[in-house]
């Protein structure tokens, strides 16, 4: 046998082959993924990956109702989000819809036509959502700590509902719509996206 047969066989047989070093990696995604959730929420929350325009891949299985997404290593920005498994098909079709459509305005349009059609389900009831989102450099993965830079929000998602239904001021009608402070506001007000803005305090 080859020498490097012989070292290829050695590793396999210790466990400490080509898949053996993922492990950290794999696991330290799934902590990063849920960052933004409460921690009676962390858990139990299941995780995903995107693979492909409207396809994610379960890294791990939601206990609670709620998923995350791992943050793309290919950009430089930190993005983790969270939302029920139920409004999970309405960002995957959104995602793969935004590959053929010229505007998120008609990819609103679709969706909404295909929730007509009964080709589309979204939950009947409002669901959380939660993310971070800022410069990678403000956030380090050794400590899992993220910097003042990285914005954290959380949402609750009325489909369809506008902000005069909810009694609520729009984004528009703001001047500083993501600065912290303010009182909840409402993004995408009658569309598939409509949902509830609660910024958080930065991070110390």
């Amino acid at each position: 046998m080859k020498q490097p047969a012989r070292l290829f066989a050695a590793l396999l047989l210790i466990g400490v082959g080509p898949l053996a070093g993922q492990e950290p990696l794999l696991q330290q995604q799934i902590d990063t993924a849920v960052l933004p959730l409460p921690s009676t929420l962390l858990g139990e929350a299941g995780v995903l990956r995107w693979i492909g325009p409207g396809q994610t891949e379960q890294l791990r299985k939601s206990r609670n109702g709620m998923s995350c997404s791992v943050d793309d290593p290919s950009d430089d920005r930190f993005d983790v989000r969270c939302y029920h498994d139920g409004f999970w098909p309405a960002i995957r079709r959104a995602r793969q819809l935004r590959q053929t459509l010229a505007s998120w305005e008609d990819v609103a349009q679709q969706l909404r036509d295909e929730v007509s059609l009964g080709e589309m389900t979204l939950p009947s009831a409002p669901t959380a959502g939660y993310r971070m989102l800022g410069p990678i450099a403000a956030y380090d993965p050794t400590s899992q700590t993220a910097g003042p830079e990285i914005a954290k929000w959380q949402s609750i998602h009325f489909p369809f509902r506008t902000a005069r239904d909810m009694g609520l001021a729009e984004v528009k009608e703001l001047s500083e719509p993501f600065s912290t402070g303010l009182m909840p506001y409402v993004m995408a007000s009658g569309t598939w996206w409509s949902h509830v803005m609660i910024v958080h305090e930065p991070f110390e």
